[in-house]
């Protein structure tokens, strides 16, 4: 992957949407190696080739010695080319020299490197010899050249540099195509064509081949000097792109520069955009790991900026302001996570999943996925009903391994796709408490053949977890980490899992959200459950008992208070177990505003006259095989007060689906309207 996704990178593509879009700048652009015409003219001498070749250098990073992935089977690496299979390095690009020790390149090559799990970049050259970058002298992100120095290089002759290029002169690119060594090929300047943004300074463009590697190496033109900096290609077309070299030459020496402008919005989360400038500079010449360090802060900076750009932009229609009555007034029965996101009418609504997948643990746990939820994977991983051992939110190997029993995340060798198995320990593990006080861990691990890492935000469940999963390249690491952080308060969830987990979740105070500090759970095996919260109390004494197979589930809900809007318990399910259907809840039911829609608006009419659906009286399938009983409880604030009709309601159910005596049902009926207690 590396090879070609590091190698030539279009000149529009730069930073954009958060870190995905700031990922853009290394994006792959794969580009048809052109074959060299069977009447080329190579109007270099064969003296003057052997300067040139010696004179342009492979950009290369060290391929990790070790691999801490575990796969399926072994990996077949004799379908990997011989000389890729056996090389210690990774060709990212070309580099060429301009004076002694100092070299150019594309400034997307040297990105490439910045990061590096596996060490500061080099160059190498026709003989094996490997140099590391040692100081970073020039860059400039928008024109894309860098300028550097390294440690140690032989000594070379540099290019001889011309302004002088003209359409219709030949030219001939240099450059490490296809990862496969120096190679020189023909062809014509064809136009001069301004830069896209502002029309600052001209591309050079020409039909010489160019292929992925060739980014950084040299455009010459009949007497070998150097007149521009390969970048880009155009798509669909042999037409490609140099920066005239005496904007690498005229550069500044004392600051490295960012300046580039790009659409930056949230694809599935917002609506809105905006055109985010990423104007920047810091000071140089600079060693590499510290020139790193300052790129990856000044693409953070940029990140959190435009994050707060977009939001003011939207300040008007931003959740929770732009809150429908739809959101306020519905219980989403949501058994997996989804986001809350913005519609086609900027209102908000949860996001449910299109094309989500699911695989069952032993015994009845599963790990379920979904891809198209949002900017990032979903998952939710539960573990048996019988788990609720505390280093299950500790051991961050088990945890993946089991994610990637879902997750599916394939190493591509040579034609086969095979599957990883565990990704060890995470190597980077912190809390992050997002704006409804959810403790959230996040986590990551390496994707060392790639250099890469998965990021993970994962939310403690009674029953396992749910979260967030993203994959990124370890230059933009720290901008898709910000990304996931603000992606955490618009995940909507609903809390599950057996008694036994549910107990040992809410004596874990480090991990639980500070909704739950107001909650109390009692509950003894063969008699009954009783939950208070600061809103309801439910008493399942005489309706349902309880055993170590019943599980609870609290659906979450976003609500008003006293005009302010908080996260909180909206429905309190209890089931007999896992898999069956009886079941007694309670379900919080908002007075809904105009925009909830009419089904809403019905629904509230008919609980508020307990009649239709909701009269209390015991209801059965035409088979006789399920029975259920809904009715109505309400606050008990005067009937009078102004803000009466406002008030919640909760619906309170009571469903079987095994058989039952008339005397049986006539009981639970009249018991039902006491189970459950509204305080707020």
């Amino acid at each position: 992957m590396l090879k070609s996704a590091r190698a030539l990178a279009p000149a529009p593509a730069r930073l954009g949407c958060l870190a995905h879009a700031a990922a853009a700048l290394v994006a792959a652009l794969v580009l048809a190696a052109a074959p060299i015409p069977a009447h080329a003219i190579v109007a270099l001498t064969p003296e003057l080739q052997k300067q040139v070749r010696a004179a342009t250098f492979e950009v290369v990073i060290r391929k990790p010695t070790k691999d801490s992935v575990t796969y399926e089977k072994p990996l077949p690496l004799e379908l990997v080319p011989f000389t890729e299979r056996n090389d210690a390095y990774w060709p990212v690009g070309t580099a060429f020299a301009v004076a002694p020790d100092t070299f150019v390149t594309a400034a997307h090559v040297l990105v490439v490197g910045v990061g590096s799990q596996f060490g500061t970049p080099g160059i190498r050259d026709g003989h094996g010899g490997v140099y590391s970058i040692d100081r970073v002298l020039k860059f400039s992100l928008h024109e894309d050249y860098a300028v550097f120095t390294v440690s140690g290089a032989p000594p070379v002759t540099p290019f001889a540099t011309s302004a002088a290029a003209a359409v219709d002169d030949l030219v001939f690119t240099v450059g490490n195509a296809l990862g496969e060594g120096v190679v020189i090929r023909d062809g014509l300047l064809t136009s001069l064509t301004p830069e896209p943004q502002d029309g600052k300074w001209k591309y050079l463009r020409f039909s010489a081949a160019a292929s992925p590697g060739n980014s950084g190496g040299p455009l010459l033109d009949a007497q070998g000097r150097a007149v521009g900096v390969v970048i880009a290609k155009s798509p669909n077309e042999n037409l490609n792109y140099a920066l005239p070299i005496e904007r690498v030459l005229n550069g500044s020496d004392k600051r490295a520069v960012f300046d580039t402008r790009e659409s930056f919005g949230i694809p599935k989360l917002l609506q809105g955009t905006i055109v985010a400038q990423f104007v920047e500079s810091f000071a140089l010449p600079l060693p590499f790991a510290e020139f790193s360090r300052n790129f990856r802060a000044a693409v953070l900076r940029f990140v959190k900026e435009q994050q707060v750009k977009l939001l003011a932009s939207e300040a008007a229609d931003l959740f929770p302001k732009g809150a429908s009555g739809k959101l306020l007034a519905t219980l989403y029965e949501a058994n997996d996570p989804c986001l809350v996101a913005q519609q086609d009418d900027r209102s908000w609504d949860v996001h449910s999943c299109d094309t989500d997948s699911e695989v069952r643990l032993p015994g009845d746990g599963r790990v379920w996925t979904c891809q198209d939820a949002g900017p990032a994977q979903l998952f939710h991983l539960q573990y048996p009903g019988t788990a609720s051992d505390e280093h299950h939110y500790h051991d961050t190997r088990e945890f993946m391994d089991l994610l990637l029993k879902a997750l599916k995340l394939p190493r591509i060798v040579g034609t086969q796709a095979v599957r990883i198995t565990s990704l060890g320990a995470a190597q980077q593990e912190s809390l992050l408490r997002d704006h409804f006080g959810r403790l959230w861990q996040l986590r990551v691990w390496s994707l060392g053949y790639a250099d890469g890492y998965v990021v993970v935000l994962a939310l403690p469940t009674p029953d396992g977890y749910v979260g967030l999963m993203s994959l990124t390249t370890s230059t933009f690491l720290d901008g898709v980490t910000e990304s996931s952080r603000f992606l955490a308060d618009y995940l909507y969830l609903t809390y599950t899992g057996s008694l036994t987990q549910w107990r040992a979740f809410l004596e874990r105070r480090e991990l639980r959200p500070a909704v739950f500090d107001r909650i109390r759970l009692q509950y003894a095996f063969d008699k009954a459950l009783r939950f208070d919260s600061p809103r309801l109390q439910l008493d399942s004494s005489g309706v349902m008992t309880v055993s170590a197979q019943s599980t609870l589930a609290m659906q979450m809900a976003y609500m008003l208070d006293e005009g302010k809007l908080v996260w909180d318990v909206g429905g309190v399910v209890l089931r007999e177990d896992r898999d069956r259907k009886t079941y007694l809840a309670a379900y919080r039911q908002s007075h809904p505003a105009e925009d909830a829609g009419r089904d809403r608006r019905e629904r509230w009419e008919h609980m508020t006259r307990r009649d239709g659906d909701f009269n209390g009286s015991a209801q059965h399938d035409d088979q006789y095989k399920s029975f259920w009983i809904r009715t109505v409880g309400a606050g008990a604030g005067p009937t009078g007060s102004a803000d009466a009709a406002a008030r919640p309601l909760y619906e309170i159910v009571y469903s079987t689906d095994t058989s039952v005596l008339p005397p049986q049902i006539e009981d639970i009926q009249s018991r039902l309207p006491k189970v459950l207690r509204v305080t707020e």
